[in-house]
């Protein structure tokens, strides 16, 4: 489970994060909705210790973020929007190279491989995989440490949607291997095809968390997008 207990994170004089709390369950696949500015990003990067908090707690399966960090990097993994590995090597060259920064286990690199159906790309060089296959390998990356815990940044900007399906579909297997997804995405639909619960965040505070089965049951909105439209609306009427 990761528990976020209020929470905050200032920039100079403005709030980022506003006494912000959030449950997120072991195994679900949770989806976080706001615009641009609304606290994601920030979060995001607290919970990979990327940034420290200014006040609050968080736990992420028991351990403490404060000092607990080497231990929670160790579970954890984020998938960037960037493309994070090196255009001028091979498939199999740039997994050999982040399988040894963390000390991955053979199982795992074959894990890795075959959710990511990049077994017979190995010799192609990064730099000639189509935009679909690039997230794929980013994504693949992201799971050799065997995480428990992942969290996507807009992992499907830019790429056809072909592609952008079979992203989805994988993501929709962690379910099965145990591992829990955080995923912040733009596009509602993607959201809606994956997620089991959804958050939605506005100028560094929780506005709504519920399952997606309840938001959409709402019947003043017939999707998610709708619903957040209404939501927000709200909030600025």
């Amino acid at each position: 489970m990761i528990k976020i207990s209020n929470i905050t994170k200032s920039y100079k004089d403005k709030k980022a994060l506003d006494n912000f709390s959030l449950t997120i369950e072991n195994g679900s696949i949770f989806g976080l909705l706001g615009v641009n500015g609304a606290g994601k990003t920030t979060l995001l990067s607290i919970l990979n210790n990327l940034l420290n908090i200014d006040s609050g707690d968080i736990s992420i399966f028991g351990l403490d973020i404060k000092t607990q960090k080497r231990e929670i990097n160790s579970i954890s993994s984020i998938i960037p929007q960037h493309l994070a590995f090196y255009e001028n090597l091979s498939v199999g060259e740039n997994l050999d190279f982040f399988s040894k920064i963390q000390n991955a286990k053979k199982e795992d690199f074959e894990k890795a491989l075959e959710i990511n159906s990049l077994q017979g790309m190995l010799k192609q060089k990064a730099s000639s995989l189509s935009g679909g296959q690039k997230r794929r390998l980013n994504i693949a990356i992201g799971l050799l440490n065997n995480p428990k815990v992942i969290y996507f940044d807009e992992p499907t900007v830019g790429i056809d949607p072909k592609s952008r399906n079979e992203i989805l579909n994988s993501i929709k297997n962690y379910k099965s291997l145990g591992i829990t997804v955080v995923y912040t995405s733009h596009y509602m639909n993607e959201i809606e095809k994956i997620c089991d619960e959804v958050a939605i965040i506005d100028k560094g505070k929780l506005i709504e968390q519920n399952s997606l089965e309840n938001l959409l049951s709402d019947k003043a909105t017939t999707s998610l997008e709708q619903h957040f439209l209404k939501i927000t609306g709200e909030l600025d009427a």
